[in-house]
């Protein structure tokens, strides 16, 4: 899949947690990031449904259900059709095993017509010695033609969340990105708002 560099620089900053990168950031792009990114969409399988997985059956870990939705910019008209793509660590906070290079914990699914999306997956651990949360990456490609990046789904109570992640999910309210984690029988489950902010369009 090729991709624009401007488009390249906001996938890139999705992907760290930062946001839309601005016009001028577009070019520091990690060539590794867009090298992973380009590798897995060549995996993408079809048709996609819109309940998936991004860890296979049998994965170490808390088991998890990520349901979500996605709105268009004015937070109700559902968007179908889109495909969204889910990628993680596993339980130790790693993306691949020795002798791998990529993301291993990664899925696919396609918005309903009520724009509804469900993965299931285990609960990610977070990165190794760092004080960065613990999260699952998405994205979405739709309608045809304008490529839109959304920002990381973060969980309520994660002692490594910042008090900026913690205000700015506040703010937005009920398209806030840190989620409470209930429990039904055994399995963690988050639900997420997700909206297409006009930022994103391309």
């Amino acid at each position: 899949m090729a991709i624009r560099p401007a488009l390249a620089g906001v996938l890139f900053a999705c992907a760290c947690g930062l946001g839309a990168a601005a016009p001028g950031q577009a070019q520091q792009v990690d060539p590794g990031f867009l090298r992973m990114w380009e590798a897995a969409q060549r995996q993408r399988p079809t048709p996609l449904a819109a309940a998936s997985r991004i860890a296979p059956a049998g994965e170490p870990g808390q088991p998890l259900v990520l349901r979500g939705r996605l709105l268009e910019a004015d937070g109700r008209t559902p968007v179908s059709g889109a495909v969204i793509f889910a990628y993680q660590t596993d339980r130790e906070g790693h993306y691949d095993r020795p002798g791998s290079d990529g993301w291993r914990l990664k899925g696919w699914a396609r918005t309903d017509s009520d724009g509804r999306f469900e993965f299931t997956t285990i609960r990610p651990g977070p990165y190794p010695g760092r004080q960065i949360a613990a999260h699952v990456h998405l994205g979405v490609d739709g309608p045809p033609g304008q490529r839109r990046t959304l920002r990381d789904v973060l969980f309520q109570g994660d002692t490594r969340l910042s008090r900026e992640q913690l205000e700015r999910s506040r703010r937005d309210g009920a398209f806030g990105n840190v989620r409470p984690a209930r429990v039904v029988d055994g399995v963690q489950v988050v639900d997420i708002l997700l909206r297409l902010p006009g930022d994103f369009a391309f």
